[in-house]
């Protein structure tokens, strides 16, 4: 096997697991369960995309002009996650300790006509995917440290090698994500097929643990600054 041929294959690998750090299970968990205009699934990719819009920045102006400066954005995009997981967790609490309305609510929206939405509460058109995206792109700044420190471990011959190996980092990303999506959804639906009170527990579990996570991220953050 070629070299660079390793290198896809460690890209790939690598962006499976990053996929999986708590920080974006919770983003991702929590962004679903508490707006359902998009599947799990809908959230899943535009945060990849988000996530490999960031990662491309960052690295072509660190690997391709020099600007080891844009470095410095990771903090600060940490940081920014961290209070978004905190606001993503506390609005998840909130609506979970909501009275409960109807589990299926039917109505007509502009662009899509007359259809159904389940956890009807949960439902935002003027919103749709815009926060995942948002999210993607700082998970993608917050990370991108990490992932260019990784490409050298590949031993890559060129700049074309090194951006190949980060397009297939984020194609690994966006099949990891994917993979937690699909299971995540599975499992809200049947929590929600149980009962009011089953869904609204599940809802409040999803915002404790985004709660959690934002708040550990926030102090590994600040603790990491002093």
């Amino acid at each position: 096997m070629s070299t660079l041929s390793q290198a896809m294959l460690l890209g790939a690998w690598f962006g499976v697991l990053h996929a999986f750090d708590a920080d974006h299970l919770a983003t991702l968990g929590g962004l679903a369960v508490r707006n359902r205009a998009l599947g799990a699934c809908g959230y899943a990719l535009r945060w990849a995309i988000g996530h490999a819009a960031a990662i491309g920045l960052v690295a072509a102006a660190v690997l391709g002009l020099g600007l080891t400066g844009a470095l410095a954005v990771s903090r600060y995009a940490e940081l920014a996650v961290a209070a978004a997981l905190l606001a993503i967790g506390i609005k998840a609490v909130l609506a979970a300790r909501a009275p409960a309305e109807p589990a299926a609510a039917a109505h007509a929206a502009p662009e899509a006509g007359p259809h159904l939405h389940l956890l009807a509460p949960w439902h935002v058109h003027a919103r749709r995917g815009r926060a995942s995206l948002f999210m993607g792109l700082l998970h993608g700044g917050a990370g991108s440290a990490a992932v260019l420190a990784l490409a050298p471990l590949a031993r890559l011959p060129s700049g074309a090698a090194s951006a190949l190996y980060l397009a297939c980092f984020s194609l690994g990303v966006a099949a990891g994500a994917l993979a937690f999506a699909r299971a995540f959804a599975s499992l809200a639906r049947r929590w929600a097929a149980g009962s009011a009170r089953l869904a609204a527990a599940f809802r409040a579990a999803v915002g404790a643990a985004a709660l959690a996570t934002g708040g550990l991220l926030l102090y590994e953050t600040l603790d990491g600054g002093d």
